[in-house]
């Protein structure tokens, strides 16, 4: 398939870095640039019949606001087309001129301005009357944001297409389908939304491809009233895992006035949190009944968040994520395309009883039946047949994992095989599992962690039977669930790589779990059986006269800041007010719970 391709890129150089968005209400320049990769010259000419090219912007702006833009380009004549809708450069040069291959057209639209809501479009240029190798159309993409405000928070996610994007192109005649998974993932250590009540307004998240018949396109969508194979009207979006939240998928209907295709997400209204965090901090759709009759290259997908809120006073500025999408060629033999996983390699556990799900997928071109093999001790292979296989398929296991204490690589292999059970290929997965659990050195015992920033936190209080310590009201009972009791003295005496946390250590882990709109937050979050897992005992104390009190009412933890040489400050839980403080001292000498705490990078 050789490729006819001239190469589109737009960004608004008023935003830094230079990208494809302009704001809502705000006057931009949007600068143009054409790269030659047809792989030769193409010749533009002048006379009774010029060449052209033909600007159809996004159906954001409307008539009137596409009268107010200029053009400018040396050797070319600027309109506007009422009829077309669309701003016209006619060649107006010597007749002859060549635009040789590899070489650049630039030219920028300005007092482009648009009132709309947010939205995602494209700017589409027809060149004709040239000669060459030239292409019907070119596009690419332009997002419509609001402007961004002061006190608004940055969205904390991370947004990336499974398998680098890769799509296998069709001929003609032998359409092959392919899947995009596209994947959200929360970074932060509260969910997106993180007020009490239901969020209101209208979050969503709006999808759209390149379209067009070139290397630089997806699919071409001109044929919006009849969609045939390879249209990108035909491809399908839907939530693929939703780990635990609740999303829908609005996929675009050819009846609609819009005269491109664009694929609208949003949160169910009683999503509450919209995207969880720990376990329920990843979200995926996929989008799939893609089939590609264009020439191989890079094409992209537009993702732009809008109308996000963090909680009742605090909007999110609007997003825009660019991904880049790879069209390839087919493989010429039959076997396994791709391995991988949603999730990131690395895979950290804080108790060494922990189970570990490893989400994993696979494309494949022409496969019977495939063979998974885990190398962690306990897991069985399993096969998995396909009886009325498609020549591209796709599939997804899990694989859930025991426990384990120790940092180690996990290797899964996957072997293809024909429906004779011949063997045909094999593809292999690495996950390096990091064991970040507190091994006391100095009895073995082994402590549940939790990461908050950069700081991991033991998540029961400590029980080494060092002497001069206690348990509450001597009784044994108790040991289990609240630990021991320390003086400041034995508190201190830590093993190496680790330390006890300061009043600012303190501090900080409360800001983590903070709402405006709760002062109980982060006590609720913090506390035994709260969301965050720290769960923080109310373990009482213990006085110089060996009197016991505040057992199941109050926790008390000291930190490593002394106020003089006799007394220390300590971080308080109160189970009456919900409360944690950390302003007052006891003398260095009472007894209550500690927990330890480790830098990491």
């Amino acid at each position: 398939m050789v490729s006819a391709s001239i190469n589109m890129t737009v960004s608004n150089p008023a935003i830094q870095p230079p990208a494809a968005i302009v704001y809502v209400g705000v006057s931009a320049q949007l600068d143009i640039t054409l790269q030659n990769e047809t792989g030769g010259a193409i010749t533009f000419n002048a006379g009774a019949s010029p060449s052209k090219l033909t600007i159809f912007m996004p159906s954001f702006y409307t008539a009137t606001q596409l009268q107010q833009m200029q053009v400018n380009l040396a050797s070319w004549n600027y309109s506007y087309s009422s009829s077309q809708q669309a701003l016209i450069l006619t060649y107006a040069g010597a007749s002859g001129q060549t635009w040789n291959s590899e070489a650049t057209l630039a030219f920028s639209i300005t007092s482009a301005t648009s009132t709309n809501t947010p939205t995602s479009d494209t700017i589409q240029i027809n060149p004709t009357n040239m000669t060459g190798n030239v292409p019907i159309q070119v596009s690419a993409p332009l997002s419509l944001n609001n402007a961004p405000q002061p006190g608004n928070a940055t969205l904390p996610l991370q947004v990336w297409l499974d398998a680098q994007g890769s799509v296998y192109v069709s001929q003609q005649g032998d359409p092959l389908q392919n899947t995009l998974f596209l994947n959200f993932k929360n970074t932060s250590n509260n969910p997106l939304w993180t007020g009490t009540t239901l969020w209101t307004g209208n979050p969503q998240v709006i999808v759209s491809f390149v379209y067009g018949n070139s290397s630089g396109a997806l699919a071409p969508d001109s044929d919006k009233s009849s969609p045939q194979t390879g249209s990108a009207w035909k491809i399908s979006g839907a939530v693929s895992i939703s780990q635990g939240n609740d999303w829908q998928v609005t996929n675009p209907s050819n009846s609609a006035e819009y005269p491109h295709p664009f694929w609208t997400l949003t949160p169910a209204n009683n999503n509450i949190g919209i995207i969880g965090t720990g376990a329920n901090a990843n979200l995926s759709f996929d989008f799939s009944q893609i089939v590609s009759c264009t020439p191989p290259g890079a094409t992209q997908m537009v993702v732009q968040f809008t109308g996000f809120k963090k909680d009742a006073q605090t909007l999110y500025n609007d997003a825009v994520f660019v991904l880049n999408i790879s069209k390839q060629n087919p493989p010429p033999t039959r076997g396994l395309l791709n391995f991988f996983s949603e999730q990131s390699p690395l895979v950290t556990v804080n108790s060494p009883t922990q189970a570990i799900n490893i989400n994993l997928k696979w494309t494949m071109f022409n496969v019977a039946s495939v063979t998974l093999i885990c190398s962690f001790p306990g897991v069985a292979p399993i096969t998995i047949s396909y009886p009325n296989f498609q020549p591209l398929g796709y599939d997804t296991t899990t694989i859930t994992l025991p426990g384990t204490p120790e940092n180690t690589a996990v290797f899964f292999t996957l072997q293809a095989f024909s429906g004779k059970g011949v063997y045909l290929n094999s593809l292999q997965y690495t996950v390096f599992i990091t064991a970040q659990i507190f091994v006391d050195p100095r009895d073995g015992k082994e402590y549940p962690t939790l990461q908050v920033n950069n700081t991991l936190w033991m998540t029961t209080n400590l029980d080494w039977n060092a002497t001069g310590s206690s348990v509450y009201n001597d009784d044994s009972n108790n040991e289990a669930t609240y630990g021991r009791l320390y003086t400041a003295a034995l508190a201190k005496q830590v093993p190496v790589g680790w330390r006890l946390p300061s009043q600012t250590d303190w501090n900080n882990l409360i800001a983590a779990y903070t709402s405006s709109t709760d002062s109980t937050a982060a006590y609720k979050a913090l506390v035994a059986g709260g969301s965050s897992g720290f769960n923080a005992q109310l373990g009482g104390s213990e006085n110089t006269q060996k009197e016991y009190s505040d057992l199941g009412c109050k926790g008390y933890y000291w930190t490593s800041s002394d106020e003089n040489s006799s007394d220390t400050y300590y971080a308080q839980f109160s189970a009456a007010s919900q409360s944690i403080t950390t302003q007052a001292v006891y003398p260095t000498n009472y007894l209550i719970s500690v927990r330890y705490v480790k830098d990491i990078s």
